[in-house]
């Protein structure tokens, strides 16, 4: 089912699950559109979840070898250098809101989970974390760039990676400019399960119609402490943009050299993806969910 430019959703009725595939269009990464696009659609999602009994949401990408690159950093530089901090707030509390209600289930009796199939940088490794259940694909790739250009990610990391790991060690991989592959992501305890490439969607369709994330969805502990306040998100958000307003010139143009770079990947993508391509990407995908078991 075509939602809009960036989601494409498809229901499971056998299994009460709602696949939600997520195709990054204008960039690579949460820029102003794509966020417009997820918000709009939020209480759509919710009133599905509803209406046809749903148990189970997947988050999954449809870009190759990109879950996602994170927070729009040519937006940020635009906004901090022309001293607009309403639209910096706006863009990050649109940020919260989206990761708060994936973290939260969207208040409903629902479980949602993560199929990391690519990089997932700053705030892509954030809203992963916001799922309950993350799958990782064997080459995918997390880190939080972040500290490159004296800042910190903002939208949930701290939050998300302390329930997982504690606060030390959560510090301590937020500020190590470490780029973590998916084994060793795992074996830091912080995504569930690591397969084979091209094996994401069907490993965690498997866990599903198994009956194997029965343990996670039933256990009342897990149910609440995995989960983040929305205070919580807040408080740290809004230390992130009084530092994101005294960045140094230097600490600007590092964030314009990382912008640069999600712009190439998206071009290379846009070189070997044509249109055409991307819709049979899809079908391959709900194939491949449907050859699963």
């Amino acid at each position: 089912m075509f939602i809009n430019n960036n989601l494409r959703l498809r229901i499971d009725n056998e299994y009460n699950t709602l696949w939600v595939g997520i195709d990054l269009q204008d960039k690579l990464c949460y820029s102003v559109n794509f966020l417009d696009n997820l918000t709009h659609v939020k209480e759509l999602i919710s009133y599905m979840i509803r209406k046809e009994n749903i148990k189970y949401v997947v988050a999954y990408s449809l870009n190759k070898g990109v879950w996602n690159l994170g927070g729009d950093l040519e937006y940020f530089v635009d906004c901090i250098k022309n001293d607009n901090r309403k639209a910096l707030k706006d863009y990050a509390y649109k940020c919260i809101d989206l990761v708060h209600s994936y973290n939260s289930n969207y208040d409903l009796d629902v479980f949602s989970t993560c199929v990391v199939q690519g990089n997932a940088f700053g705030g892509g490794f954030e809203s992963a974390l916001s799922g309950h259940y993350i799958v990782a694909e064997q080459s995918a790739k997390f880190s939080f760039p972040e500290i490159i250009f004296g800042t910190f990610p903002g939208m949930g990391a701290y939050s998300f990676l302390t329930k997982k790991v504690g606060y030390e060690k959560a510090n301590q991989i937020i500020n190590s400019n470490k780029t973590y592959s998916a084994k060793e992501i795992h074996e830091l305890g912080i995504v569930n399960q690591v397969c084979e490439d091209g094996h994401g969607i069907a490993t965690m369709s498997l866990l599903i119609r198994k009956g194997e994330l029965s343990s996670y969805v039933n256990n009342p502990f897990m149910n609440v402490l995995n989960k983040v306040s929305k205070d919580e998100l807040l408080a740290v958000v809004n230390l992130w943009l009084e530092r994101a307003f005294n960045l140094s010139d230097e600490n600007l143009n590092r964030m314009v050299k990382l912008a640069n770079y999600q712009k190439r990947k998206l071009d290379n993508e846009r070189k070997t993806v044509s249109l055409v391509d991307e819709e049979v990407r899809f079908r391959e995908v709900n194939e491949l969910i449907n050859r699963a078991f």
